[in-house]
């Protein structure tokens, strides 16, 4: 009886309980820490993963549209077969400018600029002066004298030329423009093109992320050449006063690992990860 009533003490006791709940404490803490570090650890990964691809994706675009730039300017890069320095003769400037409206879709306008003021056709030019012009416009295009203009001032130097983007109905479009050589590798001529930017707008536009994710172009001003339109923002907005287009535009990276890589999207509210 003295036995029984001693081992009922003990199962009833409050030392009992305190054994009990310490050593299931002692045995959850370890399954609870390593939960969370299993948790943690997926997250982490889950977030890499999203930002490999992210950059990954911009990096590709980014290639893509350095070489829709540079191959434009070769295209513009004439070199004539002739040694002297002499400006070519008006049905040559038709010739080669309706072949590149023709070859070209991107190209809606395009025109040679005198470079010496040299006669070309029996009539003396002015430096800096548009001597033909060809455009798909349904219009006859005026010649300027673009003589104090970067897109003349630089070619005439040697050097190709890219313009700001600017906007119009037919969408984003920006000026380039480039020497044209003879044998010698006299500059005679600079040929200018009026350029629509849709093939890279296309490209931005097609790129996704799974399901919901998008890419967004602005100019090095912060309006948006694409998407063209997303909820209602459309191209040619200002979103410059954005932080993280001042970022991006100030030449930092944004890896989509920082906390301030997560947040609401400009383009609806809905929250995001994003990279730039």
């Amino acid at each position: 009886m003295q036995l029984k009533a001693l081992i009922q003490l003990i199962i009833g006791s409050k030392l009992r309980n305190r054994f009990i709940l310490f050593f299931l404490v002692l045995s959850a803490v370890p399954v609870l820490v390593l939960g969370g570090m299993t948790l943690y650890l997926i997250d982490l990964s889950h977030r890499q993963d999203v930002s490999s691809l992210e950059l990954q994706l911009i990096d590709r675009k980014i290639e893509e549209s350095k070489k829709f730039f540079a191959d434009t300017l070769g295209i513009l890069e004439l070199r004539v077969a002739f040694s002297q320095k002499s400006p070519l003769i008006r049905e040559q400037q038709l010739f080669i400018l309706e072949g590149l409206l023709e070859e070209n879709a991107s190209f809606q306008e395009v025109s040679f600029v005198d470079v010496d003021g040299l006669i070309a056709n029996n009539i003396p030019t002015v430096g800096g002066a548009e001597v033909t012009k060809v455009t798909r416009f349904d219009y006859t295009p005026s010649l300027l004298n673009v003589s104090l203009l970067s897109k003349f001032i630089e070619p005439s130097q040697g050097r190709s030329f890219i313009g700001n983007v600017y906007y119009t109905l037919s969408g984003p479009m920006v000026t380039l423009s480039a020497p044209v050589r003879n044998k010698n590798n006299d500059i005679i001529h600079v040929l200018q093109a009026e350029v629509n930017l849709s093939q890279i707008i296309r490209s931005i536009e097609a790129a996704h992320l799974g399901t919901t994710g998008y890419l967004v172009l602005v100019d090095k001003n912060g309006s948006l050449i694409a998407p063209r339109i997303r909820g209602n923002i459309q191209a040619g907005s200002d979103l410059s006063g954005l932080e993280r287009v001042k970022s991006v535009l100030a030449g930092q990276t944004l890896d989509a690992l920082g906390e301030r890589d997560r947040y609401k999207s400009f383009f609806g509210g809905i929250d995001v990860v994003g990279a730039g």
